[in-house]
């Protein structure tokens, strides 16, 4: 590990507690630390920081990967459905003209999502007695 990775851990344990909104005496209860002294003497740089103190940091949200070594650890993605992934890449696959369509679809509400698609529809209505419903009604006399 380099030697600057270290020497500025103090320093970027600090700034997680401090991005987490906690005092040093709060993080350290949070820690389950009997006294906040531990902490305010590793984040002053008198003490080196033991892994165990990093680690139980983790439940007010210190990123541990950060204070290590200095990079941010990439949020997990949740996990989709097959049928969800299945969606998505053939979203993705769409030019953006008809990305467009089929999200002004699913915000209008139409079928299938597809907006100023030519839908075939059919509409067959029979009646009796020369009355037949339909767009309009005509009744002969």
């Amino acid at each position: 590990m380099s030697t600057d990775l270290v020497e500025h851990l103090h320093l970027r344990l600090r700034e997680e507690i401090d991005r987490c909104g906690l005092s040093l005496a709060a993080a350290s209860r949070a820690a389950g630390e009997t006294s906040p002294q531990r902490l305010k003497e590793v984040v002053s740089g008198r003490q080196k920081c033991p892994a165990d103190l990093v680690a139980k940091l983790l439940v007010i949200g210190v990123d541990a990967q950060y204070v290590l070594i200095g990079e941010r650890a990439q949020a997990a993605k949740p996990q989709m459905a097959p049928d969800e992934e299945v969606l998505l890449d053939g979203y993705r696959a769409l030019d953006a003209a008809s990305k467009k369509r089929m999200l002004a679809g699913m915000i209008l509400g139409e079928p299938g999502g597809a907006v100023g698609a030519q839908a075939s529809t059919t509409t067959t209505v029979s009646g009796s007695g020369n009355r037949v419903a339909g767009r309009d009604f005509h009744t002969k006399e």
